[in-house]
């Protein structure tokens, strides 16, 4: 039992600080980076790196680095702490979110703290496709929707829609008709603007953001109905 538990101690040791005997840039030329979450698993340093808004999961001694995902036994070790990373990160975004201009769409038996943000463009097929289901669930569950535009650059016009639509005071159920105006101001681009500086971390539309943090990416109905009806199975 005692050779057993000195065992033990030994492995313990050449473990420890794994991750402290790391140094990327030594192994390879990485740009300006933040690191999100830094643990030992398996003998291996992993790591989740920040780059311009890109997560990178990397696993590392001091010895070398390998990019890339992590399974073991079927199981995603990667995502699973990938979803945690992402999650936090959104929480940190929440206040920045609350200080963008939206569109609010409030059914009559919305509850307090009940809302979500939905961040969408004004040309994305994906979220002109569901949005209209959107708000049926949404009115169902007795959530607030705040519409916010992130207009992607390969829509040529959707950053000149999303301005008018603000500039032109339009309404939920004016997005629900395509309905977008056409007047252009200084405070509809400004607004759009900081859009686009605020949300560099989000991934695509359409985008649903709660305020614990949990995100649902893409025109998945099924989750975010879960969601809304009280279920926790959101994610990336």
């Amino acid at each position: 039992m005692k050779k057993f538990s000195a065992f033990v101690s030994l492995v313990s040791i050449s473990f420890a600080g794994i991750c402290d005997k790391v140094d990327l840039k030594k192994h390879v030329p990485v740009p300006s980076f933040r690191v999100e979450s830094k643990r030992e698993i398996y003998g291996l340093c992993e790591m989740i790196i920040n780059i311009n808004n890109q997560l990178i999961p990397v696993y590392a001694t001091k010895d070398f680095i390998i990019s890339g995902e992590m399974f073991s036994y079927k199981k995603q070790i990667t995502q699973e702490i990938l979803e945690k990373v992402r999650k936090e990160i959104t929480k940190r975004n929440l206040k920045k979110l609350e200080k963008l201009t939206y569109v609010s769409y409030k059914p009559q038996n919305v509850s307090d703290g009940k809302y979500f943000y939905f961040i969408s463009d004004p040309d994305c097929p994906y979220c002109n496709r569901i949005k209209k289901k959107v708000k049926e669930l949404a009115s169902k569950e007795g959530w607030e929707i705040r519409l916010i535009w992130y207009p992607l650059p390969f829509h040529p016009y959707a950053k000149q829609k999303a301005i008018s639509f603000l500039c032109e005071n339009k309404t939920f159920e004016d997005y629900l008709e395509g309905n977008y105006g056409k007047k252009q101001c200084d405070k509809g681009k400004e607004a759009i603007d900081k859009n686009l500086r605020t949300l560099s971390f989000v991934r695509g539309t359409p985008t649903f953001i709660f305020p614990d943090g949990d995100v649902i990416v893409g025109a998945n109905i099924k989750r975010l109905e879960q969601k809304l009806k009280g279920g926790n199975d959101a994610g990336f």
